[in-house]
């Protein structure tokens, strides 16, 4: 397959970004855009010189439509991805995969029956910091991981869609953001066995889910995780830190920082952002997709990995209900 065609449902800016990355590569170009507001549809439609295809039922059903980024609100994923599948598109969801773990099931299930390559857009594998402790933990020197702890704090939702307030149409912060954080530590770490959280609505009482989150995540592998989580925070952060089978990793900025580590055996370092240059990560993750479909080979991130991100974080908001840990 030479020419790899795509349609966006759904122009908000992620969508936007993700059929920019696509557009970057040769041999990809976006052919249809579809999206409830016409003035999304209108920028999107010039910014790719992309017909405008309007229900989303009819841009899946188009000949020159090969593959279909999903990019409406969660709670929509379901709905577009079965579609697709049912037309027999290639796919490619933004994270989260869906709002919902029977939704994330379901769509686990259309897409095999389909036999398509379906990829969920979990685009900090492609984050150079990440990638690099990724990297680090599997090929050396710091081996596999044993306990880890993230955090990630941000502010409210002022001036963001309404959706967002609503645990059932966005899966909540735990996985409207920190889906992100949910994959990459369980990249790391291995599936997970138990989820233990605690948390609350101090702040923002217009949204039904608690404004933050400290989350315990027991891995198969005997690894434990700790995300922190915050929707409510002045000052933001965004750092982590790794004990690891043979040393441990500081990071101060996930997001473009340098890495510092010490070895158990007394060496120590530090890898610096610019030993760790790639291309822009949206573009990076849809390449792969590109390549996963051109040469048959398995997604990137497979609709099973992302459903699992989609577990813990209900299980997660089911922990902090019950007050007990969930078994997954």
């Amino acid at each position: 397959m030479s020419e790899l065609r795509f349609g966006l449902v759904g122009c908000g800016g992620m969508g936007r970004a993700v059929a920019s990355g696509a557009s970057a590569i040769e041999g990809c170009r976006v052919t249809a855009v579809c999206d409830l507001l016409a003035d999304r549809c209108e920028a999107a439609s010039e910014q790719f010189g992309a017909t405008i295809t309007n229900p989303f039922t009819d841009l899946v059903a188009r000949d020159d439509v090969d593959v279909v980024i999903v990019a409406t609100h969660p709670s929509a994923h379901r709905m577009v991805v079965e579609a697709a599948a049912a037309a027999g598109k290639h796919i490619f969801c933004e994270k989260p995969l869906a709002a919902s773990h029977d939704d994330a099931l379901a769509m686990v299930e259309a897409v095999n029956k389909a036999g398509v390559t379906a990829m969920c857009g979990q685009v900090v594998r492609w984050h150079p910091t990440h990638r690099r402790l990724k990297d680090m933990v599997d090929n050396g020197p710091l081996g596999g991981v044993l306990t880890m702890y993230v955090e990630r704090r941000q502010g409210n939702w002022e001036g963001h869609p309404s959706w967002r307030l609503s645990l059932e149409k966005s899966g909540g912060t735990l996985l409207e953001v920190n889906a992100h954080e949910l994959d990459f530590m369980l990249w790391l770490g291995g599936p997970a066995k138990t989820v233990y959280a605690v948390g609350a609505n101090r702040i923002e009482r217009a949204q039904d889910y608690p404004d933050f989150a400290h989350v315990s995540i027991t891995h198969q592998s005997g690894a434990i995780s700790v995300l922190s989580s915050s929707n409510i925070a002045v000052l933001g952060s965004y750092d982590g830190r790794f004990d690891c089978a043979h040393g441990s990793a500081v990071v101060d900025a996930l997001f473009g920082g340098e890495i510092r580590y010490a070895l158990r055996n007394g060496e120590s370092g530090t890898v610096s952002p610019e030993e760790m240059k790639v291309e822009t990560p949206v573009t990076g993750e849809v390449r792969a997709l590109v390549e996963a479909i051109r040469a048959g080979k398995p997604s990137p991130v497979p609709f099973e990995q992302a459903a699992h991100t989609v577990a813990v974080g209900r299980a997660a908001y089911r922990s902090i209900e019950l007050g007990a840990p969930v078994d997954l």
